[in-house]
């Protein structure tokens, strides 16, 4: 690679990814340097891991914020490619990273889209997507302390670059459902802690509004019935975190 574009490391954080391991990896082939911080993982994913160039941690997670601001310490270049072990590139998004290190950046860090996989098949097109700092230089960035659903927080200016992420993070109901009641349960604790309560009323009227607002505006109905199935459980989550908020309440009344 040309010593006059832009280095980065892509840096992976993962446990047990034996399924989407290996796709992750191969599509950041392009980086100059691919990190990976594993918190020691007891199936094949550490074989996987060794079929490509990578430089491999391992230490006991510490938790999702700091594994990854951990991982991103480790990155021997200032532009980091943040990525879970559950994601990777789309072919187009490859390229467009590829002519982004061509060029003079015009922003400290960069917004990425992300598809998501729903049960058993790609989100659709129409549905609005959320996008996420995920490339930036670490010199001026640093993880949010968020328990659950923590973001890169940069100190300067953030763009927006179409390079698409996709995402199999909910490979199933099963696997949706597991997360839902580990992830409320994070952010109810976190809630508590940073002073937020809940009332009766909340507690009725946020799922149902959750519900329009995935389904909606959101366009989950444009999912079919693996999109209404994906919002129904969304306003769950909804439910669930402020509903374990208001027993924290509750017990420590």
């Amino acid at each position: 690679m040309p010593s006059d574009l832009i280095k980065i490391s892509v840096v992976v954080t993962c446990f047990n990814n034996e399924k989407s391991i290996e796709k992750c990896l191969n599509s950041v082939r392009f980086a100059d340097e691919i990190l990976v911080l594993d918190s020691f993982s007891s199936d094949n994913t550490l074989a996987l891991i060794k079929k490509f160039t990578v430089r491999l941690k391992q230490q006991e997670f510490k938790g999702f914020w700091q594994q990854k601001q951990d991982a991103i310490d480790f990155a021997r270049h200032d532009w980091v490619l943040l990525l879970d072990s559950d994601e990777f590139l789309s072919s187009k998004a490859q390229k467009i990273m590829q002519q982004w290190q061509r060029q003079k950046p015009r922003a400290d860090a960069y917004a990425l889209p992300r598809r998501e996989w729903v049960f058993w098949q790609w989100s659709h097109p129409w549905v609005k997507r959320n996008t996420f700092v995920r490339l930036f230089n670490k010199n001026r960035a640093s993880m949010s302390h968020d328990l659950v659903h923590e973001s890169v927080l940069s100190e300067g200016k953030i763009a927006a670059l179409g390079a698409e992420i996709r995402h199999f993070g909910e490979t199933s109901i099963a696997v949706k459902m597991s997360k839902i009641n580990r992830y409320s349960t994070l952010a109810a604790q976190q809630k508590y802690s940073r002073g937020k309560r809940v009332g009766r009323i909340k507690l009725l009227v946020y799922p149902l509004w959750y519900f329009f607002r995935q389904y909606f505006i959101r366009r989950q109905i444009f999912n079919g019935v693996a999109g209404f199935i994906n919002a129904y459980l969304n306003s769950k989550y909804a439910f669930l975190k402020y509903a374990k908020l208001y027993e924290l309440q509750k017990n420590k009344n």
